[in-house]
């Protein structure tokens, strides 16, 4: 949280309302969006750096705020402003059980140089996507696709995968008139049916055995 302060001035000086390097919000109706997401006393109350506003200029302070109510609006809605909620765990790793208990994200960003973290994070988390070690960069690789994931959104684009998201690849099916199986038609009888359970889990093996009354139609699928 230290070193966050630290930069902010850093980057945009003492007062990051008179700098040309950070952005004014898009609208009125998205200020008083963000805005309302702190007039929560409590949430105003977790508020460690910033929090001024600027209604005229449409311009927010980069705000950092330190263990939120979690029910709190700014914990359960998108922000889509310099508001940075900071939610203070024992270990690093008690973060992938505080991901799992939320909303899937749209993007995770880990900061870790644990190899196995980094696995358990792919591996047992689920969102649109993660990055490691940076923000936002993910997004202008158009090699990697883009998108959410449960409420996070859904489809993915960016380069070739934008192309597939708009395309409907057309399945068409041939069948030679050479063969066909018999058992896919009726009367139906025990025999029949086990040839085609073994025949639609791909069990080849059984559909041999079972054509040559080897197996008894009784019997499970042959492993």
């Amino acid at each position: 949280v230290e070193q966050l302060k630290v930069w902010i001035k850093k980057m945009f000086g003492e007062n990051p309302k008179e700098s040309n390097s950070i952005a004014r919000i898009v609208s009125k109706q998205h200020f008083l969006r963000l805005k309302n997401l702190l007039d929560d006393p409590m949430v105003k109350a977790s508020i460690v750096h910033g929090g001024s506003f600027d209604e005229d200029n449409l311009f927010i302070e980069p705000t950092i705020l330190v263990d939120p109510p979690l029910e709190a609006e700014i914990m359960t809605e998108e922000i889509f402003g310099p508001l940075l909620p900071i939610i203070t765990l024992e270990n690093i790793e008690d973060s992938i059980q505080f991901i799992k208990s939320r909303p899937k994200a749209l993007t995770i960003y880990a900061f870790s140089n644990n190899e196995r973290f980094k696995r358990r994070m792919i591996s047992e988390t689920s969102s649109g996507c993660v990055t490691f070690n940076d923000t936002i960069i993910q997004y202008a690789a158009d090699t990697l696709p883009f998108g959410g994931v449960g409420e996070s959104g859904f489809g993915r684009y960016h380069g070739k995968f934008s192309f597939e998201a708009f395309s409907h690849e057309k399945a068409v099916l041939q069948r030679s008139f050479l063969a066909d199986f018999w058992f896919r038609y009726p009367p139906w009888n025990d025999h029949k049916l086990q040839l085609f359970r073994s025949a639609y889990k791909f069990d080849y093996l059984g559909v041999v055995l079972t054509a040559l009354g080897l197996k008894n139609s009784s019997q499970g699928s042959s492993k």
